[in-house]
């Protein structure tokens, strides 16, 4: 291994071990003993949080890298209209790249324990599966508290919004941001049900 890369392990192992530790603690044969709840719950927004900064750059890279978009992204966007399901139709290499990866640097930044993992990651998978279902139902709690929702999602699969709403799973921010942001409407259908609309500026 080139001693570059063996620095960068070492130093990133010390500050997990340390990290760990501010998080959670062992008792005396060795069981891991949950931090307290104001605790797991600033670590799942830190792990929202990371994992959203990680989602966004690695999915709005793989819209401009034409190689990466035309070999590996596409498939997810075979689906123009999204369905619950569809949430993880994906490449392997997507799967990897921005899923279990993702998922891994959230779940070493934020400091969760196993445990504390299980619910965020369960919550993130219910939220992606809810945000591709297509149907904007009364009621959706997800549609109260995050603005990063179905409709928003339903913009960035159809075909003007292909540029627009990269963030994903929770909170728009880095569209926001970085002006990639595209506003939508929401139209009752005649035939029942509402329809996601782009907005132009």
């Amino acid at each position: 291994m080139p001693r570059g890369v063996a620095d960068l392990l070492a130093c990133w192992q010390g500050w997990f071990k340390r990290h760990r530790n501010l998080t959670s603690k062992a008792n005396a044969s060795g069981i891991t003993i949950q931090p307290s709840i104001p605790v797991q719950i600033v670590q799942i927004v830190v792990a929202m949080l990371v994992m959203d900064t990680w989602q966004y750059f690695v999915h709005r890279y793989m819209h401009q890298n034409k190689f990466l978009y035309r070999h590996v992204h596409s498939q997810h966007h075979r689906l123009v209209v999204p369905y619950a399901i569809g949430a993880l139709y994906n490449h392997p290499l997507e799967g990897l790249l921005l899923d279990t990866l993702g998922g891994a640097i959230s779940f070493l930044v934020s400091g969760m324990t196993a445990r504390t993992a299980v619910i965020f990651f369960c919550f993130a998978v219910i939220k992606t599966v809810d945000d591709h279902c297509g149907l904007w139902l009364p009621g959706n709690i997800f549609h109260v508290i995050f603005q990063n929702n179905t409709a928003y999602h339903d913009i960035h699969h159809q075909l003007q919004g292909l540029k627009y709403n990269y963030s994903q799973p929770f909170f728009p921010i880095w569209d926001k941001l970085l002006g990639t942001y595209m506003p939508y409407s929401l139209v009752k259908r005649p035939e029942g049900g509402f329809e996601a609309r782009a907005m132009k500026d």
